[in-house]
């Protein structure tokens, strides 16, 4: 059994007191979970931190006196398809301030933790950036601030010379690359936490196998075949198609080498569209082998005893329900034409 997860990596489910987002404290005292069929609900707490029962958000609304602020970002919330950082970023852009979206980041030892990949990614970017300076840069608002320091001279006439290839202003151009380097970022957080997240989903596919050769229960099930090959396909084509991706992304380095304003455009544009892609195929993995390892490995980290009949009940109910939503988002990562 694989190593417990992070809760900062934690894609399913997020404690609604994990930033300051909501005026009401018995909302934060709450957390959004989504379910083994993807639906999100709230699982709500009373005063005293004892559990409720869990709740639609129109029924939040219903029960709790809510500002319409806090209305609208319990909504957007309940509409995202995962609830990592940058996914909840995303989802309250349109409803919170700049200064409120910086405090939901991750926490500064995972920044540290996150730093290699991110160098990996963005070294080309914002070598172009910070060529002849100490300059180092964590995260969109050290970015955005680059320009505060005594390296303001070095680093504008490079933002000028970038600017000048990408034919936009230059008091434009660091917005306009923190955007892109937020993204990197958020890519770089996805594949440190799928590379953690392999050895539980090959584990999760080992069970599946196992529940697949067992031809005796074919009698009984026969739609179990077919399901857990569709489980089975599912997974490795997740595997085979984020390996090739995150294998094709480093190249990104290069990147600043040959800029174009065409290049630049349509590596943002799709670049912004993948990683929303992999934060919900991510989110959907975890939920399932979650699922799983909650009914069949005790706290210990032992398999508890169970019957095929009884795994592939509970397979069929979890694993294989709504396996189809990932369809989409692996064929659009599968497919993804990064010009590098």
């Amino acid at each position: 059994m694989a190593a417990k997860t992070d809760p900062i990596d934690i894609f399913f489910e997020m404690p609604l007191d994990k930033w300051q987002i909501f005026d009401s404290k018995t909302l934060s005292k709450s957390k959004i979970v989504l379910l083994h069929d993807l639906k999100p609900v709230v699982d709500m707490f009373n005063a005293e931190g004892v559990g409720i029962g869990v709740r639609t958000a129109s029924e939040v609304i219903r029960e709790i006196s809510l500002s319409a602020h806090d209305q609208k970002r319990l909504v957007s919330l309940m509409n995202a398809r995962s609830f990592d950082v940058y996914s909840v970023r995303a989802a309250l852009n349109d409803h919170m301030t700049d200064e409120e979206l910086e405090q939901i980041k991750l926490p500064p030892q995972e920044q540290e933790r996150l730093q290699g990949y991110m160098n990996n990614y963005s070294r080309g970017l914002l070598k172009a950036i910070l060529g002849g300076t100490d300059v180092k840069v964590t995260g969109r608002s050290s970015l955005s601030s680059i320009l505060d320091g005594e390296n303001r001279g070095a680093i504008l006439k490079n933002l000028i010379d970038i600017a000048a290839r990408l034919r936009i202003e230059p008091t434009e151009i660091v917005a306009y690359i923190s955007k892109l380097s937020e993204i990197i970022l958020a890519i770089s957080y996805y594949q440190r936490v799928y590379d953690g997240l392999l050895a539980d989903l090959r584990e999760l596919l080992s069970d599946t196998k196992k529940l697949h050769d067992q031809d005796t229960l074919t009698v009984r099930f026969p739609g179990m075949k077919e399901e857990t090959q569709e489980a089975l396909t599912a997974g490795r084509h997740t595997i085979i198609t984020l390996n090739g991706y995150f294998d094709q992304f480093h190249k990104v380095e290069k990147f600043f080498d040959e800029i174009t304003p065409e290049k630049f455009k349509t590596l943002r544009e799709n670049v912004e569209i993948h990683y929303r892609a992999i934060g919900m195929i991510v989110c959907f993995w975890q939920i399932k082998i979650n699922e799983w390892r909650r009914r069949f490995w005790d706290g210990k980290g032992k398999r508890r005893d169970s019957t095929w009949e009884q795994r592939y009940n509970f397979f069929k109910d979890t694993v294989h329900h709504n396996l189809y939503t990932i369809e989409d988002n692996v064929e659009l990562i599968k497919n993804a034409k990064l010009d590098l």
